[in-house]
């Protein structure tokens, strides 16, 4: 029983130990990944105008940006007609063109009423971004189509040619459509009208419009991609006009992400020193008044003494250059029960002064953190020392198992011989018991027998 509890309570402590060196292991790594020293940080002084992401491919700079117009894709309102999605037109064909890509409908007996343009349209469209609905007002109800491509020369046009086949109550021609300029903006299409029901241009197709330190750029999308080297741009609204009149504009910071950084040495730190928490605790002699002293289940052994002592000796290495040879220059400092302490302000002093450095004092196999990887990684790797320990530990729980079965057979065995034993002298006690009363009934028959008397 003593040595099961024993091995036990030291199965369970191994258990503890791996978890803290894979956690502590875990944050080596992530601190031994070159992507980490990679990545970059993008911000605009306005994110509700303008948002910014990088790719590690992006080189660190401040560009100043304007943005003067948003891309739009077309919307347009064909002519409204009498009669609701029943109503019925002369069969043909409608083609609908958006800049340089086009598609036809062909529209029959079978399809010939508003719905059922409506979704000949949709379906026909699908590979085209184009897309119908009704809308009844005033006038009527009409169709109204949508187009998913942005950019100045991509508005909706459609062409109409009856083939005199179907015969409805509107004739097809009434939906050819073509963008009119409007009289009194020349920047601008012909609203559609809901007093007479003519169709019109809802949404004139727009290209985007930016300028990045004065250099103007004209773009089909609100996403930019291509001007500057791995920022990706998403445009939300457009400055307004007397922002831009006035000459506004809005900053964009690109950098190393050396918060990414931090975190992760926080993590680090934090991991250490919860190693050292749990073995100081599997390790603990703890006084009792007037008893012998509790100990931890891994007082005195050798394999918390031998990773402790292999993970001090890599943190203490000198290597690297410059300015950045030890953890001390990162503000990574050791107190007096052995844990690590994090000073944030000489940090942020050696990321910015020396964040090369410290990337290259971090990561890579001759790193700080690729060295205490492979460390780590001998005593809890699937071969590892601690891998070893256990299942040292598992097979003498399952020896006591055994010895306890073969225990259990003995005195089972033993307590059936005394059993058996038992009744077999209580039989001849009883055997015997039985002639004595024979023999004295005999002699007591005997002549001259002289019964004494009591």
């Amino acid at each position: 029983d003593r040595l099961e509890k024993t091995t036990v309570a030291r199965i369970s402590a191994m258990g503890s130990l791996t978890s803290a060196l894979n956690t502590f292991k875990t944050a080596v790594d992530s601190l031994n990944k070159a992507s980490l020293f990679e990545s970059r940080t993008a911000s605009s002084s306005s994110a509700s105008t303008l948002k910014v992401t990088a790719a590690s491919t992006a080189p660190a700079g401040n560009y100043s940006v304007q943005v003067k117009q948003l891309a739009t894709s077309s919307k347009i309102a064909l002519q409204s007609v009498a009669g609701g999605n029943a109503a019925t037109f002369n069969s043909g064909t409608l083609t609908i063109s958006g800049g340089s890509s086009s598609f036809d409908v062909d529209i029959t007996a079978s399809n010939n009423t508003l719905a059922g343009m409506r979704d000949a349209i949709n379906e026909a469209g699908k590979t085209s971004g184009v897309s119908a609905t009704i809308i009844s007002d005033d006038s009527g109800s009409r169709l109204v189509l949508s187009s998913t491509k942005s950019g100045a020369g991509n508005d909706i046009q459609i062409v109409a040619n009856e083939d005199n086949v179907t015969a409805g109550d509107n004739s097809l021609t009434s939906q050819a459509f073509s963008p009119t300029v409007d009289p009194g903006n020349a920047d601008a299409f012909v609203p559609p009208s809901s007093t007479t029901g003519a169709g019109g241009v809802i949404t004139k197709a727009q290209s985007s419009k930016i300028s990045i330190d004065g250099l103007d750029l004209v773009r089909d999308s609100n996403r930019i991609t291509d001007a500057l080297e791995g920022v990706t741009l998403d445009l939300v609204t457009a400055q307004s006009a007397t922002d831009l009149t006035d000459g506004k504009t809005l900053s964009v910071t690109v950098g190393v992400d050396k918060g990414g950084v931090k975190t992760n040495l926080q993590k680090f730190v934090d991991a250490y020193n919860a190693l050292i928490g749990t073995t100081s605790q599997l390790t603990a002699v703890v006084p009792v008044d007037g008893g012998n002293p509790v100990t931890g289940p891994l007082l005195g052994d050798s394999s918390i003494r031998s990773v402790l002592s292999s993970l001090r000796n890599e943190m203490v290495k000198m290597t690297g250059e410059g300015g950045v040879r030890a953890l001390a220059d990162l503000g990574i400092t050791t107190e007096k029960d052995g844990k690590l302490k994090l000073d944030d302000t000489k940090l942020t002093k050696a990321l910015d002064g020396n964040f090369d450095q410290v990337a290259g004092y971090l990561a890579g196999d001759n790193g700080l953190m690729g060295r205490l990887s492979k460390s780590v990684g001998a005593y809890v790797g699937t071969t590892g020392v601690l891998k070893q320990r256990t299942d040292a530990l598992q097979a003498t729980k399952v020896s006591v198992d055994e010895q306890r079965t073969s225990l259990n057979k003995r005195v089972e065995s033993l307590q059936n011989r005394l059993y058996a034993q038992y009744n077999a002298m209580d039989s001849l006690v009883s055997r015997l018991q039985k002639t004595s009363e024979s023999l004295a009934n005999q002699l007591a028959s005997l002549p001259g027998f002289v019964k004494k008397d009591n």
